[in-house]
């Protein structure tokens, strides 16, 4: 379990990052940020000691509350849900669709598992904030390798996904 923990967190931490940087990337084409430019904003932000891009920034990339995490936090759920159902589908057309019920209660239940299991591993007691913090001193051929193996999971569930449509009953 505790592996499966660690992967999950690994998977979390890479949809982070690259939700991170294609905000820094959106920050340099966000037409928006233009706001902190306006003297009066501008004055607003340095009263309070900060600044527009400051602002942003922590809203976006806040370990905690930040959308980043959001993002990160529901695709991992997404990708745990596609897996799941994957395997639902799969073994439902071996045994000959031994449960012969409508698509949306095994849906339902395959989405509340892939959030149950995400909860325990990933989310709770924000466990992957510790995680995020072993991460972050990775060297860069690591994130690298962790990257890829993140990618390849997340294509490889999504392709998997995909083909199980075919054991779709009816």
């Amino acid at each position: 379990m505790k592996k499966i923990e660690h992967f999950l967190n690994i998977i979390h931490y890479c949809i982070y990052r690259l939700d991170y940087r294609l905000h820094m990337l959106s920050n340099k084409l966000n037409p928006f940020l233009l706001l902190g430019k306006i003297p009066a904003v501008g004055r607003k932000f340095e009263e309070q000691g900060t600044t527009h891009l400051d602002v942003v920034n922590k809203i976006w990339t806040d370990k905690r509350y930040g959308f980043s995490v959001m993002i990160s936090g529901g695709g991992l759920v997404i990708i745990i849900f596609f897996t799941v159902f994957s395997f639902y589908l799969t073994i439902s057309y071996i045994l000959n669709n031994p449960l012969n019920i409508s698509w949306r209660g095994p849906f339902v239940f395959c989405m509340a598992l892939a959030y149950i299991i995400c909860h325990y591993t990933v989310f709770q007691k924000d466990k992957y904030i510790r995680y995020f913090r072993q991460f972050d001193k990775w060297s860069k051929q690591e994130k690298w390798q962790y990257g890829l193996s993140s990618f390849a999971f997340i294509v490889g569930s999504i392709i998997l996904w995909v083909y199980s449509f075919r054991f779709l009953p009816g």
